[in-house]
């Protein structure tokens, strides 16, 4: 989801740093008590992220690996909300509508704009608590004149982000495993009334009352004190997928460099179309002449004129009569 940024002038970096030097949370602090508008642009090694701030509040945040509408799509898809029959009847007639799947699903009613604020604002906070766990990166913040929320977006407080903070700080491992595995099943789950077993932590999310970071901070906790937990390594729905994909780009890519190696290898035969030259015409002339003597001298040794040959029909009539 693009966001409307209204800038005339020159673009002005309000400051820059690097992650390794100072914390993401205190850079968002910093914008916030500022009451800076710009966006907060994070350059990590294989990512770039994007923060979009109005008077210090945090209004959007998206990056360049994934379009925030491949990630409202993937919620909505794992969350289970939507089934698979209506995902496929959408991304059939996209094309022919000219429109997104996200604009189909909410044109034909499958997603209500209550559930689409949800998903938006939840992947927007997704986004924010992955760049959080980043601790290599440049940063700077470039002054913007003004940019217009994003449709249905809740924006966030950077007081929000503080609990998350500080469970990184703390246990980076189980943040991370937690950030990594929202698409995965809820297996064991002790005592708690907020998470519901064999439903998705993503699903557990959106039907939840509270904003998603609280939820997200109190999961993580629990998580850490081993109350809830994930299924067995090797029975995650995202490794199981990962296998299954890279499985499949790995036999393409086999494929691939077969077909490029039988390619460079086969040699194609044609035949030569040349012209016969001068110089060969002389030289096969040479050799019909120097045949030609070869034979008539043959003959003269063996009593035989060069003009008569054994079956000469001259030399047959003449000896009958």
């Amino acid at each position: 989801m693009p966001v409307s940024i209204i800038q005339k002038s020159t673009a002005k970096i309000a400051f820059a740093g690097e992650i390794r030097h100072s914390k993401l949370i205190d850079v968002f602090t910093d914008a916030s008590i500022s009451g800076l508008t710009g966006i907060l642009k994070l350059k990590v090694t294989w990512n770039e992220y994007y923060f979009y701030f109005s008077k210090g509040s945090l209004i959007y945040s998206s990056n360049s690996k994934k379009t925030m509408d491949k990630t409202v799509i993937d919620i909505i898809k794992y969350s289970g909300f939507i089934s698979r029959e209506k995902l496929v009847k959408c991304e059939k007639e996209k094309s022919k509508a000219m429109k997104t799947i996200l604009e189909m699903l909410i044109d034909e009613g499958f997603v209500s704009m209550l559930l689409y604020s949800k998903v938006i604002s939840l992947a927007m906070r997704t986004n924010v608590i992955n760049a959080m766990l980043e601790t290599d990166g440049h940063y700077s913040f470039e002054i913007k004149s003004k940019i217009d929320p994003v449709h249905g977006v809740r924006p966030i407080l950077v007081s929000q982000l503080n609990p998350v903070s500080m469970l990184i700080e703390e246990n980076r491992a189980a943040v991370k495993e937690v950030a990594d595995s929202l698409y995965s099943e809820i297996d064991k789950c002790t005592g708690l009334t907020y998470l519901k077993p064999n439903q998705s932590f993503i699903h557990n999310a959106i039907t939840s009352e509270s904003d998603y970071l609280k939820f997200f901070s109190v999961a993580v906790t629990d998580f850490i004190e081993k109350k809830w937990s994930f299924p067995g390594f090797f029975l995650k729905d995202k490794l199981l997928n990962s296998i299954a994909i890279y499985t499949f780009r790995t036999l393409v890519a086999i494929g691939l460099c077969a077909f490029i190696y039988l390619a460079l290898m086969t040699k194609t035969f044609d035949l030569k179309n040349e012209e016969i030259s001068g110089k060969d015409f002389y030289f096969i002339r040479g050799k019909l002449s120097e045949s030609l003597e070869k034979f008539q001298s043959a003959e003269k040794q063996n009593g035989v004129k060069p003009h008569e040959s054994k079956g000469n029909p001259e030399k047959s009539k003449n000896s009958k009569k």
